[in-house]
């Protein structure tokens, strides 16, 4: 969540500079005009309001009362920020959070002709879960979906639930056929997980790399439909560079 625009440590530092310029620029205007003088001149022609002892009362308590509020104002921020980043149902980020990432790691993977791939799945029949035992339960089903997939992703990858039963892993410098194993490996937890409904949960899933000069709409449309060709070809398989579906490529 540290690379969220609103916690980006850059963007601290430089505004941490630039109050720096800002108080230098004060400091320069009350050295040219003399005004501390002026506040000396004028505390000694009124001596009976203490005005130095309120100065120096003054001057200890801004910064510090500055330091407490900015570090309050983080922590809320950072709770505003990843509230509205994540799936309050699963912890997992959420679909907003995933399209900009999405962005920023195909302009980074272009930028340094690196390999990135897409890996979106779907709970299988999960409507049948849902009406046979209860959105609880579902709900249940979904939570321990996203912990046994986060368990299963590296920490340089991003996992998202991007709506109902639809998910979505950006895997970094993972090219296609590398990819492909993940899905494969990720298919086989889901049928080796029990989650406790008497019945096994399986999913399929859709796999595509990025092309040089593509956008972000077009690499999850062509992984996509791999996701529908594997849900047309039965369920619980990763469709991915061998996909046979119209307009089907090598990555």
């Amino acid at each position: 969540m540290d690379n969220h625009k609103y916690l980006n440590k850059r963007r601290w530092l430089r505004e941490f500079l630039l109050s720096c310029l800002i108080l230098l620029i004060i400091f320069y205007v009350v050295s040219r005009l003399d005004l501390s003088e002026k506040l000396y001149a004028f505390s000694r022609a009124y001596e009976a309001i203490d005005l130095d002892e309120m100065l120096f009362s003054l001057g200890l308590f801004l910064p510090i009362y500055i330091v407490i509020f900015a570090v309050r104002r983080f922590g809320e921020l950072t709770i505003l920020v990843r509230e509205s980043s994540t799936d309050g149902l699963t912890g997992l980020i959420n679909h907003r959070r995933i399209q900009a990432l999405l962005a920023q790691e195909i302009s980074r993977a272009q930028r340094f002709q690196r390999p990135l791939s897409v890996i979106l799945f779907d709970i299988d029949n999960f409507k049948q879960v849902n009406d046979s035992h209860g959105h609880p339960v579902g709900d249940a089903v979904l939570r321990q979906v996203a912990s046994l997939m986060s368990a299963a992703v590296r920490e340089v990858d991003f996992l998202a639930r991007t709506g109902g039963e639809e998910f979505m892993l950006i895997a970094t410098e993972t090219d296609g056929a590398l990819a492909q194993e993940v899905a494969e490996r990720l298919r086989q937890i889901f049928c080796e997980a029990d989650f406790g409904i008497g019945r096994p949960v399986t999913a399929s899933f859709g796999v595509s790399q990025l092309r040089s000069k593509e956008t972000a709409s077009a690499l999850l449309q062509r992984a996509d439909e791999r996701l529908y060709w594997s849900k047309r070809e039965g369920r619980n398989r990763v469709s991915g560079l061998a996909a046979r579906f119209a307009g089907s490529d090598n990555s």
